[in-house]
């Protein structure tokens, strides 16, 4: 699948020869750089800006945020319903298992140095999970890989982790905040968490699987101990 309106693209540095019929020929690809976030289902809501601002002041560098291709952009997280709902069909159903398609990124992720970094909550953990293994199954260094409140299918998991072109996977699940997804869990368990992610969702308490992704009094502080958690895990 390529991300052209989901996601920022990266495009890479390394000198590849090429032999025609004459003489070899040098074409340059630029290296990834940079890290990328996204959030949850919508990709959009009130919580994105202030969760990368927290990263950024725990010291993590070149930030860019996914963007939606869905019509959300503009909505505060809960009232696009129809790209909410559209992306958290797709989240359940398709893409937490791996996808073979071209996850490619199409602007931004192109800092000069240091490291390449791909970071999800929720659906978003699966765009980031299809974009980090399309890299590195192209021979791209992705240095973390940070999967938060992630319904990522176990086999898909552990061939993420298998990868050696991925140095780190990070996963955060929030079953200690009461959510019901976690990475690693089964189609039945996907399907019977739905009534409970309903509620939560409805109670608009940023509890359960929304902990970071409704904003409440305490969320800043919610929202830096994320972010210090990432740098902590190697994140930069």
């Amino acid at each position: 699948m390529v991300l052209q309106a989901v996601v920022p693209i990266a495009t890479f540095t390394a000198a590849l020869t090429l032999k025609s019929d004459t003489a070899p020929v040098k074409v340059y690809v630029k290296t990834p750089r940079g890290t990328l976030y996204w959030g949850g289902a919508g990709l959009n809501g009130d919580y994105i800006k202030p969760t990368l601002a927290a990263f950024q002041v725990a010291g993590i560098k070149n930030l860019s945020v996914g963007l939606t291709n869905t019509g959300g952009a503009n909505f505060p997280y809960g009232k696009d319903i129809g790209g909410t709902f559209i992306d958290a069909f797709r989240a359940g159903l398709v893409i937490r298992y791996e996808d073979s398609g071209d996850w490619v990124l199409t602007t931004g992720m192109d800092a000069k140095e240091g490291q390449f970094n791909l970071i999800g909550y929720s659906y978003g953990s699966l765009l980031a999970a299809q974009t980090a293994n399309f890299y590195a199954n192209k021979g791209h260094i992705v240095d973390h890989l940070v999967l938060i409140g992630s319904p990522i299918d176990r086999e898909f998991l552990a061939k993420l982790r298998a990868n050696q072109h991925i140095q780190s996977v990070v996963v955060v699940d929030l079953t200690d905040k009461g959510d019901v997804l976690h990475a690693g869990m089964t189609q039945l368990e996907v399907a019977l968490a739905i009534p409970t992610l309903g509620r939560q969702f409805g109670s608009g308490k940023a509890e359960g699987h929304f902990y970071y992704a409704q904003v409440v009094k305490d969320s800043p502080a919610r929202w830096k101990s994320l972010a210090q958690n990432v740098f902590d895990a190697g994140v930069r």
